[in-house]
């Protein structure tokens, strides 16, 4: 967990700099905290984390860690929801990487933002890192969130291919551009794929599975489900997945103006 993260709360227009100030003061430690035990966990390149001795053959983390257990069984889901395209190892070795990262920040929004939203502290709450972000707006709010896909072939890193549009869910991209490859792939034709979906720990997984696949097989993959993602492929060329869905989970992606 050393990628930067954003936690952004936003207040009704009644509501006062100083109050968020002071929200963000209450909520920055705990989350903080939250993260550090999530990489003293999880993280592969730790040789005291629970991973690393999975690695050595120690998997009685799954007996005591309730967290650990989670994230092992979500990746064998994912493994299989995938067709083995989202896969725990890497190079041979367990590495759940990409579902933790995801699975990490949905929780925290869970644990410490989503309280400030149901308790109309807040009228929306955000929090991302590395490319993954959940947000949530509260039920009485109309505040959307728009949420840029950034240009992987961008010298300056800050150029937008598109803006989603979004109030409650995840949108996770994957890539190779910011944060080097960590994924086994099939194939080389995507350079970024960005994914929106309920869960952010889902959007993460579809991601990186859509950059291990490919874009055929991983159109094949999501034929069963409702997704919608922004593809990058190798060649700069972009394409777009919006599938038909209902309008009170319809998400629209545009072009920025």
């Amino acid at each position: 967990m050393t990628i930067p993260f954003t936690i952004q709360l936003v207040g009704g227009h009644e509501a006062a700099t100083e109050r968020l100030d002071m929200l963000l003061d209450e909520i920055t430690p705990r989350i903080a905290t939250f993260l550090a035990d999530i990489d003293s966990t999880f993280s592969p390149f730790r040789d005291d984390s629970q991973v690393a001795a999975a690695r050595r053959g120690d998997w009685s983390a799954l007996l005591r860690n309730p967290a650990f257990a989670e994230i092992y069984a979500l990746a064998q889901q994912a493994k299989a929801l995938t067709d083995g395209h989202f896969d725990p190892m890497h190079k041979g070795v367990y590495d759940p990487t990409g579902i933790v990262k995801g699975w990490a920040v949905e929780e925290a929004h869970r644990r410490f933002l989503k309280p400030l939203l149901d308790a109309g502290r807040c009228e929306a709450a955000a929090i991302g890192g590395g490319g993954d972000i959940q947000t949530g707006v509260s039920n009485n709010s109309c505040f959307t969130w728009n949420i840029g896909v950034a240009d992987p072939f961008s010298p300056t890193h800050d150029a937008t291919l598109r803006t989603i549009t979004m109030r409650n869910g995840g949108i996770a991209t994957s890539g190779t551009s910011a944060r080097g490859e960590h994924i086994t792939r099939r194939t080389h034709d995507l350079a970024q794929v960005t994914v929106v979906d309920d869960r952010l720990t889902f959007a993460d997984m579809w991601a990186t599975a859509a950059i291990s696949a490919g874009e055929r097989d991983f159109r094949t993959m999501i034929a069963r489900a409702t997704l919608q993602a922004v593809l990058v492929r190798t060649d700069g060329t972009v394409a777009e997945i919006t599938p038909e869905t209902s309008e009170t989970t319809k998400r629209d992606i545009k072009d920025r103006s």
